[in-house]
């Protein structure tokens, strides 16, 4: 129902309506001045009333010679014949006010629009609008809130207004969204630099990047290929940007092409399986069940000797290169040491031609990828197809060809049994084994540091960053530690049924594989709630590596398969 004054004000000649309500509505100002009236009246009496009418027309610039509704009646003279205005006066006063009135009414109804177009316009079409309460707010704590949205928000935000839209654009929010989605808890307290290849990209668009290759996981597209070559497990496992590297039951290691998938030489030499091996700058280290640690110049396709003959006293499990030393893991539960530079610096040239060909007779390995499997001789690196020719090394009983180094390990550290798999990182060394801890130690001091106990069984892999370490084990579980506190194991993640004989982490991804012939998907963050069956198998897997896009499993069956995702 309408007021009983509608009617009265509604006749107004200067009333109209246009897009916003109430804009004009000049009844607001009437019943404030009614009502300043009785407060006023209330306070100081009915004396003054008479003076309250004659300046409420003009209720912002009434002197207080007249009396404002607003001032005290002690501010009037004392003088009675001071104290009254004419009646021509006051006449005079209130004609010349009220066409002023009027106009101060069109001003403040002009202001009072701009007031209601800034409450109800959206930022987006209100340019004129200057203060929201994200310019309040410090920019730093405005992206922190906005951090901890989902980034589908954050996309969704940036169209609200141009402050939401600048703040959208902050490489450093993104930077925080991609610690938050793409960092393991504990490390997200590290500085996070940019790789070599992101360096000059946004960090909204390593964050496109990053979710691509989870969202290309999480799918179900990709292209498979394999390896043929081996005739026994495939036991380690190398990528890089143009070669894969492989160790085999076999007793060889071969070179194969990334692109062409085919073999480009085999390294033989090995008395028995070849168990583990590392690349660095054209150097490969083999590891082998006959106890012995090798040499070789992928460049030339040559041995350069072995450390000893006798490295470890039982199998060589697990090996890294780092610079100028290789630390060994053996089933003699010790960990070693040793300094190859003298390795590196032989110049010492490989018997020539005629010589190796006759050493090389009794000792041909066919190879399916090879252009020719008749062995002539040595191929000259300088011609261009050398690479297609299968390159033989023989064994010791050429002591020419294999360079006895007779070298000794620098350090030693010891397990309670089997070392299984090793890691070294800056002067921190980690271990595990059968004896189902992982041992951390300093290289500089030779001491330990620390020791992780939790698997029921013996540990198989490990691979560690930063704060975090993750385990995988005979016991069918992986765990993921946080290193900066004692034996501190963030999850347990279960899905195998079998050992959990390798594994690689990069960010949140976490790709295993097991004796159950499965290889699973895992996010870090996310515990169960994000882990998926790539694949399954006729064959058990030993070995994995995984880049942005391509997926490698060394296999029981003698095979190496590829999975490209797209």
């Amino acid at each position: 129902m309408l007021g009983p004054d509608f009617q009265k004000y509604s006749n107004q000649s200067n009333y109209h309506f246009d897009s916003f309500p109430y804009e004009n509505s000049y009844e607001e100002e009437e019943y404030q001045d009614k009502y300043k009236e009785i407060v006023f009246r209330d306070k100081w009496g009915s004396k003054y009333g008479n003076q309250f009418q004659t300046s409420a027309p003009n209720k912002r610039n009434v002197s207080k010679k007249i009396g404002s509704p607003l001032s005290s009646p002690t501010f009037k003279s004392s003088s009675s014949s001071s104290s009254h205005l004419s009646t021509s006066s006051i006449s005079n006063y209130n004609s010349h006010h009220k066409h002023h009135h009027y106009h101060h009414k069109k001003k403040d109804s002009t202001k009072l629009k701009e007031i209601i177009k800034n409450l109800l316009l959206p930022n987006k079409f209100n340019p004129m609008k200057k203060t929201t309460f994200i310019s309040i707010l410090p920019i730093e704590i405005t992206m922190k809130i906005i951090s901890y949205l989902p980034f589908q928000d954050v996309l969704s935000i940036q169209f609200v207004c141009s402050e939401w839209y600048l703040i959208t654009r902050e490489e450093v929010l993104w930077k925080t969204i991609y610690q938050n989605y793409f960092q393991v808890y504990p490390n997200r307290e590290l500085l996070l630099k940019k790789s070599e290849k992101s360096s000059q990209l946004h960090w909204r668009e390593i964050f496109k990047q990053q979710h691509e290759r989870e969202s290309r996981w999480k799918g179900d597209r990709f292209k498979e290929a394999h390896l043929i070559g081996h005739t026994g497990t495939v036991w380690a496992l190398h990528l890089d940007d143009e070669r894969v590297y492989t160790g085999s039951f076999d007793k060889t290691a071969k070179v194969w092409d990334t692109k062409t998938k085919k073999c480009r030489f085999t390294l033989a030499g090995h008395y028995y399986p070849i168990q583990c091996l590392d690349v660095k700058n054209n150097i490969m280290a083999t590891g082998s069940l006959d106890n012995s640690i090798r040499i070789w110049d992928l460049e030339k396709g040559k041995s350069k000797g072995i450390l000893t003959t006798r490295a470890h006293n039982f199998d060589v499990f697990c090996l890294q290169q780092i610079g100028d030393q290789i630390i060994s893991g053996s089933s003699d539960s010790t960990v070693k040491v040793w300094n190859i530079s003298e390795i590196l610096n032989d110049t010492i040239e490989i018997p020539d031609a005629d010589e190796e060909e006759e050493a090389l007779q009794d000792n041909v390995m066919n190879d399916p990828f090879a252009v020719n499997n008749s062995f002539t001789s040595l191929p000259d690196i300088n011609e261009p197809d050398h690479v297609h020719t299968n390159i033989i090394s023989v064994n010791d009983k050429t002591s020419t060809r294999y360079r006895n180094h007779n070298l000794t390990s620098t350090q030693t550290f010891k397990h309670q049994s089997c070392v299984t798999c090793l890691q070294v990182y800056g002067n921190i060394l980690m271990s595990g084994g059968s004896d189902r801890v992982v041992r951390v130690w300093d290289l500089n001091t030779s001491q330990p540091i620390q020791i992780l106990s939790g698997h029921n069984e013996g540990i198989r892999a490990l691979q560690f960053n930063g704060n975090v370490l993750v385990t995988g084990s005979d016991d069918t579980t992986v765990r993921v530690w946080d290193l900066r506190s004692k034996n501190s194991n963030i999850s347990t993640l279960r899905g195998h049924n079998g050992s959990v004989r390798c594994l690689q982490w990069d960010g949140t991804t976490l790709i295993t594989g097991s004796n159950d012939q499965s290889v699973r998907w895992w996010n870090l963050n996310y515990d169960y709630d994000q882990s998926k069956e790539l694949f399954s198998f006729n064959s058990s897997i030993s070995c994995l590596q995984f880049t942005d896009s391509i997926l490698m499993c060394g296999l029981s069956d003698s095979k190496v398969q590829i999975n490209k995702f797209y």
